[in-house]
């Protein structure tokens, strides 16, 4: 007859492997669908796992005394902890930071707290499966960890700044920082250092306990908008409220620069030679900071140069001049131009002279606009030299509608009639332009009243021409519109003139 104790061995061990297999190919399966249906990422540790909790747990069933079980619990808790740390950081970094936060975990907290998980598995290893007491091993590490800490002062003092770094909120990746006069992107945080990205495309590390101790700005927060500096000396020669006028308009223009704060101007200083103003103005992509710069400097010398405005400078010069070769005057160029506008066809020689002495020479740089739609009108340009692009808004789409070269005016109904420009202009180029103000047109007619009724009836002509109705018109018909017409801008033009 069999043996009953060999039965009961055979039965046994036939439990203990039919329950490790059944395990084993259960988190298998687990596995799989942790993997492929949530996105956890489980690597080879995870075969140890199920391997080690397939072969641990049957040895705990009723009659079973198997060898090794204290070893084989010990790789199954470590094990866990690695478990433990894919599920983390699938749940918390990935879902819960970065999907739910739109937030990316700083590596070094990742890896921060991977330890900390392992070394909790190896304390309870060391407690639970070999009897060695906590508080003898917590005593022992201590000493160590305080000869350790004294060794790696700098490490630790490092590791600690850096989670003040990113759980105080002040800075994360993407954030613009000033360091020591550079202007650079947070790249990355990690558990040693803070890694930025200059302008020039240059990487600095900079240890995490020197961001906390030195004065760093953060261009980006609380929010992504800020203010920005640019300082400039001008002469005495004009008066302030008129340079912070044309400061603002100059930089108002910047693409980047927000409309809302507006740019202001301040007056800081009376220096020797000149008179301090900065400038302020808002960006909410500090990324652009240098090229806005660039722009606004490059306005400016456009701007001051239009009016006449110097921007002093410490130095003596001695120049010599030389005869050149005979070429056209100003006054030639300018008068040029003057016949080139619609309603000098209204005047006389004497008067054409006279508007030729008033109009001046003005230059826009590329980019700039020379007339803004929507804006009041009390001037006119007609190009001397480079091109310019016509831009219409309409529904808050810009579309560009015709592009105009030398010799072609700008705004001359506007400085007839003050009606808001209908396009905005910008130069494609350097140009030159000649300007003729309302005030030089209004001196001329407040001399010659007949004026009035000679331009209005030129403007009713244009006015028809461009409605496109004159060959729709005969005889009265044509008489009566062009009467109607006239009767509105003589009323317009004794309006705006004040006559």
């Amino acid at each position: 007859m069999p043996n009953p104790t060999h039965i009961e061995l055979t039965e046994n061990f036939l439990i203990y492997w039919g329950a490790a297999v059944s395990i084993y190919l259960a988190l298998l399966w687990l596995g799989r669908i942790w993997k492929r249906r949530m996105g956890v990422r489980l690597g080879w540790y995870y075969h140890v796992f199920a391997l080690a909790a397939a072969l641990f747990i049957p040895a705990n069933f009723p009659h079973q005394d198997l060898q090794g079980e204290r070893e084989m619990g010990a790789v199954l808790i470590i094990a866990s902890a690695f478990v433990i740390i894919a599920f983390l950081r699938r749940y918390l970094f990935d879902i819960w930071f970065r999907d739910q936060r739109n937030a990316k975990m700083p590596k070094f907290i990742s890896e921060f707290l991977s330890l900390l998980i392992i070394v909790i598995s190896v304390l309870i290893v060391l407690s639970q499966s070999y009897d060695q007491k906590l508080d003898a091993i917590l005593t022992g590490s201590g000493i160590a960890a305080i000869i350790l800490g004294l060794a790696l002062q700098d490490l630790l003092g490092n590791l600690f700044a850096g989670f003040a770094i990113y759980f105080g909120g002040q800075f994360k990746a993407g954030d613009w920082l000033l360091v020591e006069d550079l202007h650079a992107e947070i790249v990355e945080i990690n558990w040693r250092s803070t890694r930025l990205r200059t302008e020039d495309e240059v990487y600095l590390d900079i240890p995490n306990s020197t961001i906390t101790k030195d004065k760093i700005i953060n261009f980006s927060y609380p929010t992504t908008r800020h203010a920005n500096s640019l300082e400039i000396g001008l002469d005495y020669e004009t008066p302030p409220t008129r340079v912070k006028e044309i400061l603002v308009q100059a930089t108002e223009t910047i693409p980047f620069v927000l409309r809302e704060p507006r740019p202001r101007v301040y007056l800081k200083e009376f220096e020797d030679y000149f008179i301090l103003y900065e400038i302020k103005f808002w960006l909410d992509d500090h990324s652009r900071h240098s090229q806005v710069m660039s722009d606004i400097r490059t306005n400016l010398w456009y701007a001051l140069r239009r009016h006449k405005i110097d921007i002093p400078f410490p130095i003596q010069g001695e120049f010599s001049y030389a005869p050149r070769e005979s070429s056209p005057t100003v006054a030639e160029t300018i008068r040029e131009a003057v016949r080139k506008a619609a309603f000098t066809a209204c005047l006389g020689d004497a008067q054409i002279e006279t508007l030729t002495d008033k109009a001046r020479l003005v230059t826009f740089g590329k980019g700039e606009r020379i007339i803004d739609q929507g804006a009041v009108g009390d001037s006119m340009f007609i190009l001397m030299r480079g091109s310019a692009e016509v831009l219409i808004e309409s529904n808050e789409v810009v579309s560009s509608v015709a592009r105009i070269g030398t010799g072609d005016a700008i705004g001359e109904m506007s400085l007839l009639t003050g009606e808001r420009r209908s396009a905005t202009v910008v130069a494609a180029e350097d140009c030159d332009a000649v300007e003729i103000l309302k005030s030089d047109v209004s001196a001329l007619i407040t001399e010659s009243p007949e004026l009035l009724d000679a331009l209005s009836k030129m403007l009713a002509r244009r006015r028809i021409q461009n409605e496109g109705i004159v060959a729709e018109m005969h005889g009265a018909d044509e008489s009566e519109r062009q009467r109607e017409y006239s009767a509105g801008f003589f009323e317009k033009l004794k309006a705006f003139f004040e006559i």
